[in-house]
């Protein structure tokens, strides 16, 4: 091999000194230029973080990014399509182009059913205006976490100034202060009784 045309850099890489001016294994050298230019055109459509140190004091990011952010919280935001949230009763259509987070209709509260035979400490479970389902099924209006309890339960009426309750043919039964009945009428003070649970009612009137 002739080594005539051979030159050693400082950094002591060996190249052919007639098709190299200067080392091509160099980082600074005129044939990496390419390489430097390539690499400094995908950090400007990156998101870079440079390390100094330890810290990360340095960011980049790709100047097309600002489109994207207007459209979310610039003047154009109302322009996408999920950038408002709406709520909405379930017959209530949605305003276009918005998100909707449907919600029940808002019920009056008109009295309370309380329990310690699910938790020593107390639990109460409002009751509404209209149907208030008692059941152990996730769907219920009162859900009781109790085997003893059927999916669907019982249910309390309120109606006219009454509340009625009637039992939907569980297995273990519903009793108003002791005595089994398939419907009846619920006054202040009155124990239920669902399954094993036992609850007080009470009245806001």
């Amino acid at each position: 091999m002739n080594m005539a045309n051979f030159k050693t850099c400082n950094n002591g890489h060996n190249f052919d000194a007639d098709k190299h001016p200067v080392c091509p294994y160099c980082p600074n050298s005129v044939t990496n230029s390419d390489y430097e230019k390539t690499l400094s055109e995908f950090k400007k459509t990156q998101v870079f973080e440079e390390q100094s140190g330890n810290q990360f004091d340095k960011t980049m990011i790709n100047e097309e990014t600002s489109d994207f952010k207007k459209t979310l919280t610039g003047s154009d935001a109302t322009q996408h399509p999920f950038s408002r949230t709406t709520i909405a009763s379930k017959n209530e259509p949605s305003a276009g182009g918005s998100a909707t987070i449907f919600q029940s209709e808002k019920r009056r509260i008109v009295g309370w059913l309380v329990t310690f035979s699910l938790d020593e400490f107390g639990q109460d479970y409002r009751l509404y205006v209209g149907k208030n389902i008692i059941g152990s099924d996730a769907k219920a209006d009162i859900l009781v976490i109790d085997s003893s309890v059927s999916g669907n339960h019982a249910t309390i009426l309120f109606r006219e100034n009454e509340f009625l309750i009637k039992d939907n043919f569980s297995t273990n039964g519903t009793k108003i202060n002791g005595i089994m009945a398939d419907e009846g009428k619920l006054k202040d003070g009155d124990e239920l009784k669902c399954g094993n649970s036992i609850f007080k009612f009470k009245t806001v009137f």
